[in-house]
């Protein structure tokens, strides 16, 4: 019977690979062939999907050193997709599709890692796994470089878990290429290489000095990327930086007192994207930190601005900073996928394959959990799997956490998992009871303490973002009509802050709904007192009703919030010219003119007083 086994095993196990990437392939195609016949996020690009996009035709029409600032966002991504854009076009679904391509190769690639730790079953079932991950497939459909990092996670994971085989430097020097090209697209995975090296130290069995010269060949792969883009930074902005200049921002973000745990700007701070720059990520903080040091700052400087501010943190209220950081741990290790920019649990209701996978964390970290402590009797053989986890996951812990930061690690999750689950199978097979009855009851305790504190999750999860956000991104392009429904709908789950009522005033005034703007502008106001814009807005809609006095009461609110609020004052001196005050309009115009001499309000008000 074991002989008959033995050769059924033979015949299919070289088939495994073909079996996970052939399912892989079959998903995605229907999951990309659905996305863009019935996502309404096919069809608009939104928040760094719409930014990465913008700079990639830039790129791709001839600015292939990206402007003249540091980076503001990791730049790999950016370039890759540049790069498609120049061969192929404007084509973004080229871009999914090379991503559906990526997470296929990706899945393949758990097999193997699966495989070779921990048997081609678990290997199998690992695959399979990651292959159903709905978070996985929904990424690979959006422009955000999800799929590019977990795939250069796991072909960088692959090329240095060959510790058991002969010193081939070239391999060392390529990891390291690959790992340097990952911090490109993921900056926080540096955190993890201390971590890989002590596991490939303890997994080795090569002498010290092959071990310091592969280590070698790493460390020059691993600088060759950084190099140029620090050089690139250097002699382009004057500014000395080795990848981006938002790290200061979004190390703040995760350690103030009250820091949620995942991306929160601060107060001070626009967090939203818009089409004049990336407000939560470097123009808000940039103009926080000159206004707080009374002087013109380089990128790096603003960054070293908000790590300071975090430190200090840490230094004047530790036990607040330990409580925060044990916080983002609890968010890095539970089963909710944290919504940046999307919520999955929003965007699923569009794909049917989202809804009915149920390859959901809150199943698989209990399962991870048991793999994780039977496969530790192993613990010299795994270290490279265990510290890439525990290295990956002090780098998002030290910032914020969110789904798309934390999918690198899922991989391994599910190489655990399905561990876990032949674990489970073998106890079965050879009638081990009660380890089987132990882990199960284990099992089910952790199940219901995952599936419970996911419930409490989704019960404060704001659904209305996704909304805003694709709304947003409409009233952008002046589609009004589809701008304002999908802000309703946004509204329509009472989570909204001040931004939403505000660019729901923007809507209803282009549609001609100005009683709705006025109540929409009021709602921005009550939610946020200093919103200088929704005061100017206020003060435009009662100018042109001719209510001249109201309109400079509203500008005047604006300017008590912010003195250098050009339009409120520029605006303010046409409601003075309206009621026959010359003097005053002319004065309003000529503060403007003096600090913004390209004013356009300003600068026509002058040349109707004939100045």
């Amino acid at each position: 019977m074991s002989e008959r086994k033995e050769i059924i095993n033979n015949r299919i196990i070289p088939w495994f690979p073909w079996i996970v990437g052939g399912i892989a392939v079959v998903v995605r195609f229907f999951y990309l062939w659905s996305f863009w016949n019935s996502h309404p996020f096919s069809q608009k690009l939104i928040s760094d999907a719409r930014i990465f996009d913008d700079w990639a035709l830039r790129i791709a029409a001839g600015d292939w050193l990206s402007g003249t600032e540091v980076f503001v966002l990791p730049p790999l991504y950016a370039y890759a997709m540049g790069i498609v854009y120049a061969v192929f076009g404007h084509v973004p679904e080229m871009i999914a599709v090379l991503q559906a391509a990526a997470g296929c190769v990706s899945a393949v690639l758990v097999y193997r890692l699966g495989a070779r730790h921990f048997g081609v079953w678990a290997g199998l079932i690992a695959g399979l796994l990651f292959v159903g991950y709905g978070p996985q497939m929904f990424y690979e459909g959006m422009l955000l470089g999800n799929s590019g990092a977990v795939f250069l996670c796991l072909f960088f994971l692959t090329l240095v878990d060959n510790t058991g085989d002969e010193v081939r430097d070239w391999r060392w020097g390529l990891a390291g290429v690959v790992f340097g090209l990952t911090a490109l697209m993921r900056p926080n995975v540096l955190s993890a290489i201390p971590f890989v090296m002590i596991g490939v130290w303890r997994c080795s069995l090569w002498p010290r000095e092959a071990l310091v010269r592969a280590g070698a060949f790493f460390l020059g792969g691993l600088m060759l990327p950084l190099v140029l883009c620090g050089l690139r930074n250097g002699l382009v902005a004057d500014d000395w930086v080795l990848t981006t200049a938002h790290g200061g921002i979004n190390f703040y973000m995760g350690n103030h007192a009250n820091a949620p745990g995942w991306f929160a700007a601060p107060p001070e701070v626009d967090a939203q994207i818009t089409p004049e720059g990336v407000q939560g990520n470097y123009e808000g903080p940039k103009r926080v930190a000159e206004a707080a040091l009374g002087r013109s700052l380089k990128a790096s400087e603003v960054s070293s601005f908000w790590f300071s501010r975090g430190l200090d943190f840490w230094f004047d209220d530790p036990v607040g900073a330990l409580k925060v950081t044990l916080r983002k741990v609890r968010l890095f290790m539970s089963g909710y996928e944290v919504p940046l920019n999307y919520n999955f649990y929003y965007q699923r209701q569009y794909s049917v394959l989202l809804q009915i996978s149920k390859t959901e964390l809150w199943v698989l970290f209990p399962l991870a959990i048991v793999g994780m402590v039977v496969a530790a009797r192993r613990f010299d053989r795994h270290a490279v799997l265990y510290l890439w986890v525990v290295g990956y996951a002090v780098g998002v812990i030290a910032f914020h956490v969110s789904s798309r930061y934390r999918t690198p690690v899922i991989p391994f999750v599910m190489m655990f998992a399905g561990f876990g689950i032949w674990t489970l199978v073998g106890w079965i097979q050879k009638r081990q009871w009660k380890p089987l009855g132990i882990t199960i009851g284990a099992l089910l305790i952790l199940w219901v303490g995952y599936r419970v504190e996911l419930n409490g999750r989704l019960s404060e999860s704001n659904f209305g973002l996704d909304p805003f956000n694709l709304g947003t991104s409409y009233l952008w392009a002046n589609e009004n009509e589809r701008a304002l429904a999908l802000l309703e709908e946004a509204e329509a789950y009472k989570q909204g802050d001040a931004s939403l009522y505000y660019n729901l005033g923007l809507a209803y005034v282009r549609v001609g709904q100005i009683g709705e703007a006025k109540k929409a502008y009021g709602e921005a106001l009550a939610r946020d007192p200093d919103m200088v814009r929704a005061y100017v807005n206020l003060g435009n809609i009662s100018f042109r009703e001719g209510a001249y006095r109201e309109a400079i009461t509203s500008y005047r609110e604006a300017l008590e919030r912010d003195i250098n609020s050009h339009n409120a004052r520029a605006n303010m001196g046409w409601a003075y010219l309206s009621l026959g005050q010359v003097g005053e309009a002319r004065k309003a115009w000529i503060w403007v003119l003096q600090r913004a001499p390209g004013h356009p309000s300003a600068k026509a008000g002058m040349e109707r007083l004939g100045k």
